[in-house]
């Protein structure tokens, strides 16, 4: 086991090395909004978003509460580059440790900045506790959003800056 096997492991919540098992049962419990937010985007199924986040993360991990409620990782634009497309997708089940997670997404944050020193995304326009936790969490979130995506729908851009923080 190495130090990424394992990073958070408190009252029942534990944040580990991601999986592509936990990808799949995921796939099949993730928040409405997150559905619509990836179908918008890149027109993928929830199962290929989470398989595609996993493959090419260069650091993926999940957040069980028993059982896999979420997963996030970094995407590196180059290998030698500085920045990295950030992600997290979750189940329903997150509002259920709401307040603890909400508690320790900086320290995960700042783990990711360490890879990268600048990661970035576009989250839709109408998934709003999506945008709220990522202003909680010091994201730079450009107040108008643009058309993004496949769908060209409503979508932020945010992102965070090691050099910012």
């Amino acid at each position: 086991m190495d130090k990424l096997d394992n990073l958070y492991d408190k009252d029942g919540i534990t944040v580990r090395r991601a999986k592509i098992k936990d990808a799949l049962y995921l796939s099949n419990n993730l928040r409405q909004s997150d559905v619509d937010e990836i179908w918008a985007s890149h027109h993928i199924t929830p199962k290929d978003a989470l398989i595609d986040g996993v493959n090419n993360s260069i650091f993926a991990c999940t957040v069980c509460n028993g059982y896999p409620i979420a997963m996030f990782g970094i995407v590196p634009e180059t290998i030698l580059g500085t920045k990295a497309s950030v992600w997290m997708l979750a189940s329903d089940d997150l509002k259920k440790i709401k307040r603890r997670f909400a508690k320790n997404s900086r320290h995960f944050i700042d783990m990711m900045l360490e890879f990268y020193p600048y990661i970035y995304n576009h989250v839709d326009d109408r998934n709003k506790e999506s945008i709220k936790w990522l202003e909680f969490c010091g994201a730079h979130i450009k107040s108008d959003p643009e058309p993004f995506g496949v769908e060209q729908m409503p979508f932020h851009y945010f992102y965070f800056n090691k050099a910012r923080r």
